[in-house]
């Protein structure tokens, strides 16, 4: 952070997220301080700002700014402003670069280094889930930095293949960092945050809306080299950001999906259109490196379902049963619905994950989720540990 840096926030609050005028004031001025301390007479002469502007950032505060300073310091947030040389470049040339960053964790030279963005929808199938991990794990692995938004669906699955591999990966946010945004995966963005970092152009405190996803979706382009799209609808937010990566000049990829799968309608007519078909990773790999890895070192998603697998647990399937206790069977006058009954009868004696439910059965991962509540409910089945599941 700068002494500009507390102006840029001003700036900001007063124009508003997204907007392209902090990127055209940046090129006026050499230090922004000049149009604060200048007041209406130099809000009026910049040229760029219109009436209605030039009235919000009248009526903005500076104290709000040092307001936001004060609290992202206490949380240990780093702020870069537009005018910093920390501050990438690939994002500073994009039509509307936000006028702040906000940093948690050491955030890569995306200038100089192999960025790639994985992501998806959020209604994501297991196949989906797989491919979006293994391209997360494997792309790190030859040196890329995986970027993608934190969200449910590809988004995890991606961070979490580079955290499993022991990568790089960018999350960028649509709220403020210190937002509990899906609280379930507060522990991986903390994850994140040891070698890669947590992005937003959000101030601390921001909640998540559902306008800041489409704009936050510029910088997650912006920050890439290429973009992968995994699984996406045809109307989606991945498609928001496909168009943003086209009009940044980007290379889009696609991985090819089923051909009846609405999930991959979005991203099959990429492919048609002209984006890069994806198989593997390799196939992103070769278009930057021209290598590719060997098929041995490859880190696979049911790799990491394994290696998450509690050491008790592991052993507890590996070894035969020495001791008297009765092994569980299915109750068969359970009254279940055909759903559930896949499901029920998928989990046995020694622990199954969620995820290997989900591929086995063809459902979804939230519905399977939503039918082994129903069948812990009715006293048939027990959640081990790390959603590992056995029969009572």
């Amino acid at each position: 952070m700068t002494d500009k840096s507390r102006y840029w926030i001003w700036l900001s609050l007063g124009l508003g997220y997204s907007s392209p005028k902090p990127k055209y004031l940046y090129n006026l001025y050499d230090d922004i301080r000049t149009l604060y301390d200048g007041g209406e007479a130099e809000l009026v002469l910049s040229g760029v700002l219109t009436s209605q502007e030039i009235n919000r950032l009248l009526r903005t505060s500076l104290s709000k700014a040092d307001e936001i300073i004060s609290q992202a310091e206490k949380l240990n947030q780093k702020i870069i402003d537009i005018s910093e040389n920390e501050y990438p470049s690939v994002l500073r040339d994009i039509e509307n670069p936000p006028a702040v960053l906000y940093v948690s964790g050491n955030l890569p030279d995306v200038d100089n280094i192999n960025t790639v963005s994985v992501i998806g929808t959020r209604k994501a199938t297991v196949y989906g889930i797989r491919t979006a991990f293994e391209l997360g794990a494997n792309l790190s692995k030859v040196g890329f930095v995986v970027v993608s938004g934190g969200a449910l669906g590809i988004d995890c699955a991606a961070h979490r293949g580079v955290l499993q591999s022991d990568g790089v990966t960018i999350c960028v946010l649509g709220c403020g960092i210190d937002y509990d945004y899906l609280r379930e995966n507060k522990a991986m963005r903390q994850q994140i945050t040891q070698k890669g970092a947590l992005v937003s152009e959000y101030p601390p405190g921001t909640s998540s809306t559902p306008r800041n996803f489409p704009q936050r979706n510029r910088i997650i382009s912006a920050l890439c080299r290429g973009l992968v799209v995994v699984e996406a609808p045809k109307a989606s937010g991945s498609m928001i950001t496909v168009g943003f990566a086209l009009s940044q000049s980007k290379d889009v990829f696609a991985v090819m999906g089923n051909v009846d799968s609405p999930y991959s309608e979005g991203s099959n007519a990429l492919i048609k259109e002209g984006a890069i078909p994806v198989t593997s990773y390799k196939d992103v790999a070769e278009y930057y490196l021209g290598v590719s890895d060997n098929d041995e070192s490859s880190l696979s998603f049911e790799d990491e379902v394994l290696s998450q697998v509690p050491t008790k647990l592991r052993s507890h399937k590996d070894s035969t049963r020495t001791d008297n206790k009765p092994v569980p069977v299915h109750n068969s006058s359970a009254d279940l619905s055909d759903d559930e009954r896949k499901v029920y009868y998928l989990i046995g004696a020694d622990p199954v994950h969620v995820d290997i439910i989900a591929e086995k059965s063809g459902m979804p991962v939230h519905k399977v989720l939503r039918i082994i509540s129903a069948l812990e409910i009715g006293d048939l089945i027990i959640n081990t540990e790390g959603r590992y599941y056995i029969l009572k």
